[in-house]
C-alpha cells in the first residue's frame, strides 16, 4: 500500500495542542467531529491555518514521533540497552538489521512526513494569515525542519560518511502535491533544514504561548551545526540561546520529565490534562514503576553512573527486578516532553569549544555546572583543563544525562563521522545496520527507489 500523506485533508482539523504554559486547551470531545469540517471551510481563514498547524504539533508530539517512538527507537540502535530478548520489529532494530517491513518504525516514518505535510500545507496558506503570517511561517518551518532532520539520521548514513555529502538522504516534500518519492542526498537534506530554521529565527517571537519560538528554532540549528561536526555554528548558535538567559537549569532531576514542566526546556511538548497527554510511549516502552518495562539498560552502562556521588544513578532501578535494569524518567501518568532543553546546549557548547580550542574558560564553566548538579558538588574539571580534558568529560555527561532520550545513537554516527569508533557494542560507525531501511509504502511510490543496504554491523 502507498503511504497517503494527504488524508488528513480529507476531513480536518483537530484543535490546539500545545498550549501555553498555564493556560488550558480545547478538549477532543469538545472539538467539531473531524468528519464535519471539509477542507475548503478549515483552510478557509486564519483560524484555520492555526488548526492545520495545531495539528502538526500533535503529530510531533504524538506517539509515532516525541511521544515516545523516536526515543525509543534511536535507544535500540544505540548501545546502553539491554536488547537481547527483543524480538519482532523490536529484534530488527536492535539487531541492525531493519526490513522494508516493521510497523513499529514504518507508522514513525509516515507520520514524520504527516508533520511535513501539514506544516507545508500552512505554507501554501499563509495568505489567510491575516496577524499570525510570519509567526504561522515560522513554526511551519521550524516543524518541517525538526521533521526531516529526525528523518535523516535515522535514515541516511551521517553528515560527513562521503566527503561532499552526495551520499543520498532522504525523500525533501516541501509542498502538499503527492509526488513519488526520490531521495535527496545528505547535503539537500541539510541545506533545507537550515534554510528552514534561519528562516524560522527570523520569523518567530522570543515567547509564543507554548509553540515553537525563535530560541527554539536558534537551539535546533546548534543540534544541526553539532551534527554536522561545524563546531564554529554550533557553539555560535548554543552561545546565542544560553547567553538569553531565558532559560535555566533545574535545580533537581525530577523536573525535566514533570507535568510542573522544567525551566531548561527549549521546545517542549506540553500536556493537558483531559486533552492532549504527553509521552504515551515513552510510558509504554520505558515506564517502570508498575511493572518490567520492555526497555531495559545493561550493566555496564548503569556502572558509569552508580557511584556513591552521584545524583543521577536515582534515574535507574536495579533492585526492583533482579537482573534488570530500569529507568525512572518516566514513572509518572503526566509529563512535558522537553524535546531540547539547556542541559544539552551547554554540552554542545562546551564539546564545540574544545574542538575549536578556543573559550575554554566557557567550556570549562558549562561542564562544571553539570557536573555540580550532577555530583551534588564534589566533582568539577580544574580551571586550565585542556581541550582534550574538556571534550571527554563532555562526552561523557552527555551520554549520562540524555540516558532514555534518544540521543545516543546520533552521537555514535556524529562521532564516527569524524574517525572514532565509540559503539560499545563493537559495530563500526558507518556499518549499513545502523542506518534504518525505507518502508514498503515508499518504494511503492517509485519503482526506481534505492533502498538502504541491510543489516552487516556485526
Amino acid at each position: 500500500m502507498k503511504i497517503n500523506y494527504k488524508n488528513i485533508l480529507k476531513s480536518v482539523i483537530v484543535l490546539s495542542v500545545l498550549a501555553g504554559t498555564g493556560t488550558g486547551c480545547k478538549k477532543f470531545l469538545e472539538a467539531p467531529p473531524p468528519e464535519s469540517i471539509p477542507k475548503e471551510v478549515a483552510l478557509a481563514d486564519e483560524a484555520g491555518v492555526k488548526s492545520v498547524m495545531n495539528s502538526a504539533y500533535q503529530i510531533v508530539g504524538g506517539g509515532n514521533m516525541f511521544g515516545g517512538k523516536i526515543q525509543a527507537i534511536n535507544e535500540m540502535l544505540a548501545d546502553q540497552l539491554d536488547g537481547i530478548l527483543f524480538n519482532g520489529d523490536f529484534g530488527e532494530i536492535y539487531g541492525r538489521k531493519t526490513s522494508v517491513f516493521g510497523a513499529y518504525k514504518n507508522d514513525m516514518y509516515q507520520d514524520m512526513y504527516q508533520a511535513i505535510f501539514r506544516a507545508n500545507t500552512v505554507l501554501e496558506n499563509l495568505d489567510k494569515a491575516t496577524t499570525m503570517h510570519d509567526n504561522l511561517e515560522g513554526q511551519a518551518k521550524f516543524i518541517r525542519a525538526l521533521s526531516h532532520f529526525e528523518l535523516v539520521k535515522l535514515f541516511a548514513q551521517p553528515y560527513g560518511f562521503s566527503s561532499d555529502n552526495s551520499h543520498l538522504g532522504v525523500p525533501l516534500r516541501l509542498n502538499t502535491a503527492i509526488n513519488a518519492g526520490v531521495r535527496a542526498t545528505v547535503k539537500q537534506v541539510y541545506d533545507l533544514i537550515i534554510e528552514d530554521l534561519k528562516a524560522a529565527e527570523i520569523k518567530l517571537p522570543e515567547v509564543n504561548g507554548g509553540y515553537a519560538t525563535k530560541w527554539a528554532a536558534k537551539a535546533l540549528l546548534a543540534k544541526v551545526y553539532f551534527q554536522m561536526n561545524d563546531f564554529n555554528n554550533a557553539y555560535a548558535y548554543a552561545n546565542q540561546v544560553i547567553e538569553s538567559k531565558k532559560f535555566t537549569l533545574d535545580a533537581t532531576y525530577s523536573l525535566r520529565f514533570s507535568e510542573a514542566g522544567s525551566a531548561e526546556s527549549i521546545f517542549q511538548i506540553i500536556s493537558t490534562r483531559g486533552a492532549y497527554e504527553a509521552g504515551g510511549e515513552l510510558r509504554t516502552q520505558f515506564r517502570s514503576d508498575i511493572s518490567l518495562p520492555t526497555m531495559k539498560f545493561t550493566s555496564a552502562f548503569y556502572a558509569f553512573v552508580n557511584t556513591s556521588s552521584d545524583v543521577r544513578k536515582a534515574w535507574f532501578n536495579a533492585v526492583k527486578y533482579p537482573g534488570n535494569i530500569v529507568i525512572t524518567k518516566y514513572n509518572s501518568d503526566r509529563f512535558n516532553v522537553p524535546v531540547i532543553h539547556l542541559t544539552e546546549m551547554k554540552l554542545i557548547r562546551a564539546e564545540a569549544a574544545a574542538e575549536n580550542n578556543a573559550n575554554l574558560d566557557v567550556a570549562i564553566k558549562d561542564v562544571n555546572e553539570i557536573l555540580n548538579r550532577a555530583y551534588a558538588g564534589t566533582k568539577s574539571i580544574p580551571s586550565n583543563s585542556s581541550a582534550a580534558l574538556i571534550k571527554t568529560n563532555a562526552r561523557f555527561e552527555h551520554s549520562i544525562e540524555m540516558a532514555g532520550e534518544g540521543n545516543r545513537i546520533s552521537e555514535i554516527k556524529r562521532i564516527g563521522a569524524r574517525g572514532e569508533n565509540v559503539d560499545k557494542r563493537g559495530s563500526v560507525w558507518n556499518c549499513p545496520g545502523f542506518v534504518l531501511q525505507f518502508p514498503q509504502g515508499e518504494m511503492a511510490t517509485n519503482t526506481s527507489f534505492q533502498r538502504n543496504p541491510e543489516g552487516n554491523c556485526f
